[in-house]
């Protein structure tokens, strides 16, 4: 009996610890499969904290002034400008100020408003509308202008030195008139640069003491700039006639209206001139109805304005990226046997 009962328990025990193995093996099975999906699961959790991650692309907001789009070198610039902006995405806003300074101080500071990342302003007056560009300063919004004039709180304005074109296109008159003969002036006091052009106009002209000046007018900064300068040159038709051998203009816009009146009176010896060089010009340069200009490159000042822009969103500082307070392209003179040439 004590044989029975030892044999029992014998039993018993390794009945024990046969279950004692399962259960053993059945947990490290469990953990095994836990520690092989560990890493697989710590991977794809590190791939999806990798793509969330990543900061969207942001969309630049610019705007764009011109001061006036009926003036065929803004249109030029703006119409460049916006096909860059189209190019690269941006949520681009052009305004036009339709030759108003105060349009133009509003529209600054709606762009500030807008909180755009960059400002271009194109034959702008920023020394006329300071607090809208200093608004964009303290907004940390960079003001950059095309043959505006620097003035401070712009970053850098991007053109042709009106010194040098001005005294290119008035020399080259000059001398193609022999050193002598009677003239008649266009400017645009309003504007920066052709300021700066009449200003070496009038240097100039007391080194040929036989060229006379018959008379000036200067534009008004106006929508109708282009009528009152056709008015203007009708009345010095009217009272100089024949007698005008040259015709010195600001830009070239102003050289078609004033041309234009001459040839409509039957006075067609007079050279004119003019500096912007847009295809209008080379046309009339060829018919001989315009002597020369002075061409500036004004999709190669959009371009620059948006290199400098991308610049600034790829995280270079707004200095870094101008370089400087004035960028100068170089603007040549073009006559009919340049344009052959």
């Amino acid at each position: 009996m004590k044989k029975e009962l030892r044999m029992g328990f014998v039993l018993l025990a390794c009945f024990a610890l046969l279950l004692s193995c399962t259960v053993d093996d059945g947990k490290s099975k469990s953990n095994t499969k836990t520690v092989a999906n560990a890493p697989a699961t710590t991977e794809v959790k590190a791939i999806e904290q990798t793509k969330t991650s990543e900061p969207a692309q942001k969309t630049l907001k610019v705007g764009f002034i011109a001061t006036n789009l009926s003036a065929e070198s803004q249109a030029r610039v703006s119409k460049q400008f916006e096909k860059i902006g189209k190019e690269k995405g941006w949520n681009l806003t052009i305004l036009n100020s339709q030759g108003s300074i105060e349009t133009q101080a509003t529209q600054m500071d709606n762009l500030v408003q807008m909180k755009v990342d960059a400002i271009v302003l194109a034959m702008g007056h920023p020394s006329e509308i300071k607090p809208s560009i200093s608004a964009a300063n303290k907004a940390g919004i960079p003001v950059i202008t095309i043959a505006s004039g620097y003035v401070d709180g712009v970053l850098t304005d991007i053109t042709a030195n009106d010194f040098v074109m001005g005294a290119k296109v008035t020399s080259y008159l000059f001398d193609s008139l022999g050193g002598k003969g009677n003239i008649v002036a266009i400017k645009f006091v309003k504007n920066a640069g052709c300021r700066k052009r009449g200003e070496v106009f009038d240097a100039i002209l007391p080194e040929y003491p036989e060229i006379k000046l018959l008379d000036e007018y200067s534009v008004a900064a106006t929508a109708r700039f282009m009528d009152d300068t056709t008015s203007a040159m009708e009345t010095f038709a009217t009272k100089y006639g024949d007698k005008i051998d040259g015709l010195w203009c600001a830009f070239d816009q102003l050289a078609y209206s004033c041309a234009d009146v001459l040839q409509a009176q039957g006075y067609k010896k007079a050279l004119v001139v003019g500096v912007d060089g847009n295809e209008e010009t080379f046309r009339r340069i060829e018919n001989g109805t315009m002597a020369a200009t002075v061409a500036q490159p004004f999709e190669e000042m959009a371009n620059t304005a948006s290199e400098i822009i991308e610049k600034i969103a790829s995280g270079v500082s707004p200095e870094d990226a101008a370089g400087s307070h004035i960028l100068y392209v170089d603007a040549p003179l073009e006559t009919k046997t340049t344009l052959v040439n």
